[in-house]
């Protein structure tokens, strides 16, 4: 077994800080140019459900119940990525959903992550095994090594698409915890303590930002073996004898936290594949990223691929062929471990990290980030093969492999830049998506979506994109089958076609139920047909279910109100307006009823208070209105008259009404247009 002491390479010659300093100055300069023109791209696909639209990340303070409260990501039932939701709330208290500041943060991780690559590098081929011949190297190898990982157009996905943030995050702190772990061994006690220290909170703050971060330990393990300790038969009974019960450890804490397996390998149901066939799936998707990664034309990349799923061992023909390339390529990377110890380690570190996602868990099939931690160390060996050739080859091979690297390193970057301007709207990220796989239904569906935001003369080709997106019928789940179903549903509300709108939301239900946007517009439809029963069956049967949620029981107090049930609906109010008065719809049932009832003096109170609650809503000002003119009062009145001026602009007072009158069914105050109209002439007369 090799002998260690930590003078052994802290002591080797390296560049000296000027040449670190101007190193570092031409990493951001070169990696600026690049992404220069992805600074102003908008939001896209799981930016709008992880950010824009959530409330939790929303903070208007560093209190510590509003930071816990964003630690939990989405769902809120655990801690969930609490380091990544952090820090896209910092990004959101300080500059609201303005893209700008999430993309400068996403830049400067990524620039970070390629600085402590560059270190770890340059560092780990001066370790005991490597440094004999690489150390003379490690500079020129480092940095090209750099390079190609940091400006590699499958990045883009990592850093311009902004809630890939958590990718990113992972991979800044998974590097630094491996340099900080590196440097600790080249330290003698107890300054080492101080490297070991970082080591473990940035190894934290990997796991907590991504949870693919997990492998993290074994990649430091591996990393000893390999190029501390060097690979004998005692160290490696030794690592074996190490890691065997902090995995276990790690393996137990992770299934107790996550519910345990059958929670983790749940929810393929509403996938279109099996466990099966995702494990079969996941060795031509690995095959496949290898291709991207060493082959990144602008041409091949996409947000979204359409992934032809393997139902055998030989359906479609290639997932046998994907299993045993990757059986040898691990297989030969532990053959030529000892001679090789590099090259090994870079093929092992690529497959490892790939683990986690690549496995039994009920994820999406395919995604380019998933590379950023695994692809760091893979063009090592090619920045070798290309630093060893301009070194020692002839002088015509030393010309070749500069011009080559050269014009490798300028189309890289040349892609990046064009892929960060794919990226810049909807209108450019989908069609460029759809142009590469046009069979695949989510890409039409998101640009099917953008065209209908756009509330202009685009609708039509928002429906066409979401009819070819149905007859495609190639999701990959069945919720985004269901969204889509959910969303054809709202789109032929709106028109008001209730019978295709209910088609759609029918369909939508069976695999979205818990979704109550869905039930909510059914209720919706049949209270427009007047099926008044039907509706409240629907809203009861979702209240079983959801007993907790406030928009169910506010369009059960509706129906209720409707039916002409006031005592329930109004003691449904009366419970709902003791917690909290979050919007004037109880206030509003309330007064009406007050009013059915023959009680003005109450429904005139109670309107007052919505108004004095919600000052901006025009059926308390018309409401009081008439209520007004009932009791006599002049003065009132006149005060009303004036807000109602100025709520309605120089819009006529007939068309104002009849625009707040529309869909009466789903109107708890009905204002009448004859009534109000003669109050308002009656009043400018008399003035």
């Amino acid at each position: 077994m090799r002998e260690y002491s930590p003078l052994n390479f802290i002591n080797c010659p390296s560049p000296n800080r000027k040449t670190f300093a101007a190193t570092f100055v031409a990493i951001f300069i070169v990696l600026i140019i690049i992404y220069s023109n992805s600074f102003h791209n908008a939001w896209h696909f799981d930016d709008h459900a992880n950010i824009v639209n959530n409330h939790h990340i929303h903070i208007k303070s560093f209190s510590w119940d509003e930071i816990k409260n964003s630690f939990f990501g989405l769902k809120q039932e655990r801690l969930s990525r609490p380091l990544s939701y952090f820090s896209f709330a910092v990004n959101h208290y300080f500059g609201g959903t303005n893209v700008f500041g999430y993309h400068v943060v996403n830049f400067i991780i990524h620039y970070l992550a390629t600085v402590f690559l560059f270190l770890f590098v340059f560092n780990m081929l001066k370790t005991p095994v490597l440094r004999e011949k690489y150390e003379h190297i490690a500079y020129p190898v480092a940095l090209l090594t750099t390079f190609f990982w940091s400006i590699n157009p499958i990045q883009v996905s990592s850093v311009t698409y902004i809630v890939q943030r958590m990718s990113s995050m992972a991979g800044l702190f998974y590097v630094m915890s491996m340099f900080f772990y590196l440097k600790g061994r080249a330290t003698r006690y107890p300054q080492s303590i101080y490297f070991y220290v970082l080591s473990g909170f940035a190894g934290l703050a990997a796991m907590l930002s991504k949870e693919n971060a997990v492998m993290l330990p074994v990649s430091i393990m591996l990393f000893d073996l390999f190029f501390i300790q060097g690979i004998t038969k005692e160290s490696i009974r030794k690592l074996i004898k190490f890691i065997i019960f902090p995995l276990i450890v790690i393996l137990l804490a992770g299934l107790i936290y996550t519910g345990g397996f059958s929670k983790l390998v749940s929810g393929y149901e509403i996938r279109d594949f099996t466990l099966i066939q995702r494990l079969l799936t996941e060795p031509r998707v690995i095959i496949f990223y290898i291709s991207l990664l060493f082959f990144p034309l602008t041409s091949r990349l996409a947000l979204l691929y359409d992934v032809d799923i393997s139902r055998s061992l030989i359906e479609p023909w290639t997932t046998m062929p994907a299993i045993i390339l990757i059986l040898f390529a691990v297989g030969f990377s532990i053959f030529i471990a000892k001679r090789h110890t590099l090259i090994s380690f870079c093929i092992i570190f690529f497959f490892l990290n790939h683990l986690i996602e690549a496995s039994f868990l009920n994820l999406e099939l395919i995604y380019e980030h998933r590379n950023y931690i695994p692809s760091m160390l893979v063009f090592l060996p090619a920045a070798l093969f290309a630093v060893t050739a301009i070194n020692h080859g002839k002088r015509f091979t030393q010309i070749i492999a500069i011009v080559i690297v050269a014009t490798l390193l300028i189309g890289l970057g040349g892609l990046t830049y064009r892929r960060n301007s794919i990226f810049f709207d909807a209108f450019t990220l989908w069609p460029d998506n759809i142009k590469k796989y046009p069979l695949l239904s989510r890409p039409h569906f998101e640009l099917g979506t953008a065209y209908l935001n756009k509330k202009d003369q685009q609708r039509d080709k928002g429906l066409q994109e979401y009819l070819l997106a149905m007859e495609l019928n190639n999701f990959g789940n069945k919720i985004m089958r269901a969204k889509l179903n959910l969303n054809l549903g709202l789109y032929y509300y709106e028109e008001g076609n209730y019978s295709e709108s209910w088609k759609y939301l029918e369909a939508a239900y069976k695999f979205s139920h818990f979704n109550l946007a869905v039930p909510l517009y059914m209720a919706r439809i049949k209270l427009q047909e007047n099926e008044l029963v039907e509706a409240r069956r629907i809203i009861e049967d979702q209240r079983k279910v959801f007993p907790q949620s406030k928009k169910l029981a506010e369009m059960l107090t509706f129906i209720l109100f409707k039916e002409g049930q006031c005592d329930r609906a109004a003691a449904l109010a009366d419970a709902a307006l003791k917690s909290e008065i979050s919007s004037g719809f109880y206030l509003a049932i309330l007064a009406e009823i007050a009013r059915a009832q023959g009680d003005m003096k109450k429904a005139i109170e109670l309107w007052e208070i919505n108004q004095h609650y919600f000052p901006k809503d025009p059926y308390a000002n018309l409401a009081l209105i008439e209520l007004y003119f009932q009791e006599g009062n002049e003065e009132a009145i006149t005060l009303q008259i004036e807000k109602l001026h100025y709520f309605k602009g120089g819009q006529a007072l007939s068309s104002y009404i009849e625009t707040l009158s529309r869909d009466k069914n789903l109107l708890t105050y009905i204002p009448d247009l004859n009534k109000i109209e003669i109050i308002v002439y009656n009043k400018a007369m008399t003035d």
